[in-house]
């Protein structure tokens, strides 16, 4: 299957008009949804929406950028979800219908946002140029060994425990105690050093391949997602330093094809990790009605706020010391299931997101939030990308993973990933060199 690609990608004059368009028909629609109208102002926004979403994908191949990445993998969680939603369900439920256009406003600046980081790049693309010296692959070899028992250590937790994969969040004493301290910051580099080898050994296919088993290597005990957004994250790194090759990459990987062989991949690990007893046929089919979980999740909130008022908004940051492995509180995720449910079994859990627990923070102004941190994101990451040093280097290598997976997280990641990752952050100028360009 080929997508149509636009002859032209859009110059500034034309996103500007796009992005005029966009916000009177989103005002418009929440106008019409604030009278009653709701079937027409969500059907109008969720065209707008996949409008530019697929305009976007088909532009994929003109450059690949962070916010390229992040609206498709947004489109994929959320933004076709509630798609889908839309054209299977009933459009008399005005909170459902509030929220829903919120999400598709999200997906609208994300798109926005990653034309605006394409144009930028296309008038200003200076490349990083540095390569790594003998320390780096020495300290990658110690990593990849760490990691490796690591996963050796807590595959036999899982293994024997009564919780199966779900130990990972229900028995965390168990794994912690498995692994010596030492050999857990050495192995929390694997995802920083991997994403990092990836664009340094460029002239080094057999290296770049060990540096994407080290990233996605956490699917051996179940953890996909991780794995999943920090290889998108590698290929926006890579595009700092070769942006051809990366948009080819990416272009390759992101076909209808592609994407489907990477479903079925994922589907396989998680029906491996779960041992159920049935067809995999079958159990595909319950993976893709559980794609759109967490958007179900969101709307029942939003039709029974009262769910809500039970959660304290406090857990957003508290759970960062769960996180990091210091100390056993409570979870958002665990939480947002029992408030549901009324069933704390973890097998029936709904991950957090960035969605929610903004949600949780401010409440109806959440779609403000979101967008501005949003922004917030793309200054930040515009600052590093034009500074081309290695510290900022190494600080997108730990950032871009983090904000990617927070599409599926906790909003508390990036501080997270910094922390797991301070050690190399500290070390890198050790271990990569400026070269000519």
């Amino acid at each position: 299957m080929t997508v149509p690609v636009p002859q032209v990608a859009p110059n500034g004059t034309g996103i500007f008009v796009w992005a005029c368009v966009v916000a009177a028909l989103t005002g418009a629609c929440y106008a019409l949804a604030a009278i009653g109208v709701t079937a027409l102002s969500i059907q109008t926004a969720a065209a707008c929406y996949l409008a530019g979403l697929l305009h976007l994908y088909a532009l994929r191949k003109r450059c690949v950028g962070f916010f390229l990445l992040m609206a498709i993998s947004y489109g994929l969680l959320f933004g076709i979800p509630c798609v889908a939603w839309v054209l299977s369900n009933p459009l008399n439920d005005a909170p459902q219908i509030d929220f829903l256009l919120g999400m598709l406003s999200i997906g609208n600046l994300l798109t926005l946002l990653s034309h605006c980081e394409s144009l930028e790049k296309r008038k200003d693309y200076a490349p990083f140029a540095f390569e790594p010296n003998k320390a780096f692959t020495a300290v990658f070899a110690a990593v990849a060994l760490a990691q490796a028992y690591k996963l050796r250590a807590y595959f036999g937790v899982l293994s024997s425990s009564e919780y199966g994969h779900l130990a990972i969040w229900v028995d965390g004493e168990a794994l912690l105690s498995a692994v010596p301290s030492w050999i857990r910051v050495l192995s929390g580099g694997s995802l920083l050093t991997g994403i990092i080898g990836i664009a340094l050994f460029r002239k080094r296919p057999l290296m770049q391949l060990a540096c994407l088993l080290l990233i996605i290597s956490d699917m051996v005990i179940g953890i996909r997602n991780k794995g999943f957004f920090s290889a998108l994250a590698a290929i926006y790194i890579l595009s700092l330093f070769e942006r051809e090759r990366a948009t080819r990459i990416f272009q390759r990987i992101s076909s209808p094809l592609m994407l489907a062989i990477a479903f079925f991949a994922l589907s396989i690990v998680s029906f491996l990790r779960e041992g159920f007893d049935i067809p995999l046929s079958d159990y595909l089919l319950i993976v893709l009605d559980s794609l759109a979980s967490i958007v179900n999740g969101l709307l029942s909130v939003a039709s029974q706020p009262q769910c809500m008022n039970n959660l304290d908004a406090t857990l957003v940051f508290s759970q960062f010391w769960t996180l990091i492995g210091v100390g056993g509180g409570a979870q958002l995720s665990g939480e947002f299931n029992y408030c549901l449910t009324g069933n704390p079994n973890p097998l029936t859990s709904v991950s957090s997101s960035l969605i929610f627990e903004v949600l949780l923070l401010t409440g109806p102004f959440w779609p403000l939030a979101a967008g501005l941190y949003l922004v917030a994101i793309y200054a930040v990451l515009r600052f590093l990308e034009r500074s081309k040093t290695i510290g900022s280097l190494s600080i997108l290598c730990a950032l871009a993973p983090a904000f990617l997976y927070t599409l599926r997280a906790e909003v508390v990641q990036p501080i997270v990933f910094i922390l797991k990752s301070l050690p190399y952050l500290l070390l890198i100028g050790l271990l990569v060199k400026r070269v000519a360009r």
